[in-house]
Parts: structure tokens; sequence; C-alpha cells
């Protein structure tokens, strides 16, 4: 029986840069999945039921630092993976993954990674790579935190969340919380970059306008 279609994560992310025999594997094992926005992919500590990696749509991940208000630690762009980590140490879920709005997830499952990395181990390097690849957003959005200015690390998500319209599905509110900073702070470093005429901002979603213009303040230290 063919594979699925692995479009279009067969082009970006991840699973892109794999060998062709990992990239059949993962057509023959891969499950699609739809969530609705606000509906939930797994919570932390959760028990890994595999990995997933995003084709349409946006992931919420939020980290249980306090009980009653979890932390918003990444908003995920197509091509993104996650679920590596707890799969791979058979450590329960350390984060909890929402879908931010109508989202397509590819799902590989624990199962079958189990008997793939039993029977084939030299595969192991493929999901080390895919962990190498969330370090370095993790230590990349820490870094930016630690040096950037608010201005610079919200043009930077801005620029990471647009689709080919422009459009980047998260509201103001959410924008602030990505970013650890409050309302009135986030409300008006867009308002000056809307001033630039590098963006448009309404309720729902903000847009990119002219991108080289946001572009030019996302080094500002």
């Amino acid at each position: 029986m063919p594979g699925i279609d692995l479009r279009p994560l067969d082009k970006i992310g991840w699973l892109s840069g794999q060998p062709e025999d990992f990239r059949e594997w993962a057509r023959n094992v891969g499950r699609w999945k739809r969530y609705e926005a606000g509906q939930f992919v797994y919570h932390a500590g959760d028990k890994s039921d595999g990995a997933y990696g995003l084709a349409e749509g946006g992931l919420q991940i939020t980290f249980p630092l306090v009980a009653d208000e979890p932390v918003i630690i990444h908003r995920a762009e197509i091509g993104f993976w996650i679920g590596d980590a707890a799969e791979l140490s058979s450590e329960p879920r350390l984060v909890t993954v929402m879908a931010a709005v109508e989202t397509r997830l590819l799902h590989l499952p624990s199962s079958a990674i189990r008997i793939l990395l039993a029977n084939r181990p030299e595969q192991w390097r493929c999901f080390y790579q895919l962990s190498m690849s969330n370090l370095r957003v993790a230590v990349s959005q820490l870094a930016e935190a630690l040096a950037l200015t608010v201005r610079a690390r919200a043009c930077r998500r801005l620029l990471g969340l647009a689709d080919k319209q422009g459009d980047a599905a998260i509201t103001q509110d959410e924008l602030a919380k990505l970013l650890g900073v409050t309302r009135p702070t986030i409300r008006r470093c867009l308002q000056e970059l809307e001033d630039a005429g590098a963006i448009e901002t309404n309720y729902r979603k903000l847009r990119i306008v002219n991108r080289p213009a946001l572009e030019a303040f996302k080094d500002e230290q």
C-alpha cells in the first residue's frame, strides 16, 4: 500500500533534511491529524505517544511554571516538530501543546518509532538532529530575550509566523504573553511598527505590509 503524501513536511523543517529511506518510513507509518483552534494535542505530564510535525496552522506551547497560569514559551511555525524529548527519554511530556488555529499535524506514533530504532539503531541520528534543532530554537529565544529590544523580538516572531500573504494568526495579547511583556508595552511597540508602515493591526491577527521595514528593526539591542 502506498504511503501518505508528506507535503509540505518533505520540503520544510526537520523531516525534509532526512535521508530518503527515513522519509519513506515516515510515509508508511505517519498519520495526518486535524485539530480545531483551542484543541489540545497533549498536556504536560502525559505519556508520550510519538512525535508531531506542523503542516498547517499553528501550535501554542506552554510550560506549567505555576499551576494557574501556564507560561507561553513558543508559537510554532510550519515545519516545526515536537514530541521527540519525551519519546526518546521515556519521560512524561514536559510541555502542553495546543492548536492555536485550525491545524494539521503529521503524527509519527511511538510504536513505530520504537520498532524503527530497535531494528535500525543508526536512525537514532535522525532523531538526535530533531532534538538539536529544538534546542537551537530554545537557546536562540533565550539569547533574544537577554539581548534584544521588545520591538526586535516582536519583529522576529511576526516574521516567523506570517504566511505568504503576510498574515500572522496571533493576537496582540497572545504576542504579549509569548514575549513576556505587558499588554501596554506590546501595544505601544506594535503602534510604532504600524506608524513605520511595517504592519497593520486588528483584533484577531497582525499583518506584515512591508517586510523590509519590519526586518530593519529585528536586530535592535
